[in-house]
């Protein structure tokens, strides 16, 4: 009898054993069925891995996805204990088989010592029917070391013993001191006058040069590459669209290449009737919004439409450049130019 149940256990158990097998199985293929083929690949480092409190560290973000796959990191995202310092410019290289690769890079700082990691950051990018999709980086674990040397627990050291002395007269090292700090100021205040006289012949530097300036050559430069029929045309008017963010960021005073096209609409309006006028404002929302639709677009523009993007581009920023300055005459100079 005993015999009988412990092979009657056995069996039960092969069978268990075998329906968790089943279920693990099917889990699995439904997660490969489920992998999207679009999906670009990513992953996260930081450099340095282990940093002190408050100090930077450059975290770079590298995917790789399939060339007519735009790929983006979010305006926010959850940082876990860290503070967002700054973000860099998107670099991207064509790696010749077809794909392309990106790295986003931004640089945090922690405030609080210990083992941490850095949440997983979300990335999206467009699927074959324009549906925003998104891939998740993993966790990078950081160590925060404290500026303090026997942290976590500091303690004072114990009082030293007192120590006898004997008293002794500093007024003569009070006067000698005053008279050497009179001798090196003097000392100081004679090459100070010197390099301040050899000065006095040197030319201001030039002006820095206008933001309108700027971004006409840079336009110019876009615009010396060409337009192809059959090229992917997306790219130029992602360049296009950044050259015009950063010069009415700098025209009237604000960082623009952060903001969305609403926000920065919404900071241009605080400008209209006063530097730029209203229905300006209005042509450049719907430039911006033109030019947002075309970088989640399917399908490429032509060329002539992309020529047609930066002709516009062009107006725009001639029509919102400044004033020129009319030259003024001194008044007694007047007279004499008359003689002349």
């Amino acid at each position: 009898m005993i015999g009988r149940a412990l092979a009657f256990v056995a069996v039960a158990l092969f069978i268990a054993r075998a329906a968790v097998a089943a279920d693990a199985g099917a889990v699995d293929a439904g997660a490969a069925a489920a992998v999207d083929p679009d999906a670009p690949t990513v992953a996260a480092s930081a450099n340095p891995a282990e940093a002190h409190v408050g100090d930077p560290i450059r975290i770079s973000i590298i995917s790789v996805a399939k060339t007519g796959v735009p790929v983006n990191l979010p305006g926010t995202f959850d940082l876990g204990p860290f503070t967002l310092l700054g973000r860099e410019e998107t670099r991207e290289q064509n790696l010749g088989d077809g794909r392309i690769r990106r790295e986003f890079v931004f640089k945090i700082a922690a405030y609080e010592p210990g083992e941490v990691q850095l949440p997983p950051i979300d990335v999206t990018y467009l699927g074959p029917a324009g549906e925003v999709k998104t891939v998740r980086t993993g966790a990078v674990a950081i160590k925060i070391a404290s500026l303090i040397a026997n942290e976590p627990e500091p303690a004072i050291k114990d009082a030293a013993a007192p120590v006898s002395v004997m008293e002794e007269n500093r007024v003569p090292l009070y006067v000698g001191g005053a008279l050497l700090a009179a001798g090196v100021g003097a000392l100081i205040s004679f090459f100070i006058v010197r390099k301040l006289r050899a000065r006095r012949g040197e030319r201001p530097g030039p002006p820095p040069r206008p933001a309108h300036e700027i971004a006409l050559e840079r336009l110019d430069r876009l615009g010396a590459l060409g337009f192809l029929e059959n090229a992917d045309n997306r790219p130029f008017y992602f360049s296009v669209s950044e050259v015009i963010r950063d010069y009415l960021g700098a025209r009237f005073g604000f960082d623009s290449l952060e903001m969305t096209t609403d926000e920065l609409i919404d900071e241009l309006k605080r400008h209209a009737g006063r530097d730029l006028a209203s229905f300006m404002v209005t042509e450049i929302q719907a430039w911006l919004s033109a030019s947002d639709l075309v970088k989640f677009a399917k399908v490429s523009p032509t060329a002539a439409e992309a020529r047609g993007a930066l002709e516009s581009a062009i107006r725009l920023v001639t029509a919102t450049r400044p004033a020129p300055v009319a030259p003024v005459v001194a008044a007694g100079a007047a007279p004499e130019a008359r003689h002349a």
